[in-house]
């Protein structure tokens, strides 16, 4: 049997936390991004990605830390993954839900998703937080 990430050992909902991770790591990825999202091919999409990581979490209602220990395993994996959320709204607020995957993308605070969604991803996935 494959083991899975760390924090999946450690939460109530692994499955729910699996989705978080798939959402985190897309969003962090501007490579991916750029070769999928553009061209609007691949999974998941953005759509999936905005699907996982806040209607599926209600992280955007309750906070990220209401989901300890559901979804992250301590305070610091929730704070991380609020910050993508916070980020994520900041540019889906601006442009409303309807807007084409490239304005998301090309919007200025897209960094902002980028850079958090990488630290968040690589934070959940290993088990320790980045250096």
């Amino acid at each position: 049997m494959e083991e899975g990430h760390l924090g999946e050992q450690r939460v109530r909902w692994p499955g729910r936390r699996e989705d978080v991770l798939h959402a985190l790591r897309a969003l962090g990825d501007r490579d991916y991004q750029d070769q999928h999202w553009r061209s609007e091919k691949g999974l998941p999409d953005l759509t999936a990605a905005v699907h996982w990581l806040i209607d599926d979490t209600f992280i955007d209602q309750n906070g990220a830390r209401a989901l300890i220990p559901h979804l992250f395993v301590d305070q610091r994996e929730a704070d991380l993954v609020q910050m993508v959320v916070d980020a994520l709204l900041r540019v889906l607020d601006d442009l409303g839900p309807t807007a084409p995957d490239n304005a998301y993308l090309d919007h200025p605070e897209w960094i902002n998703v980028l850079d958090s969604a990488d630290v968040a991803y690589l934070a959940l996935s290993s088990g320790k937080p980045r250096s």
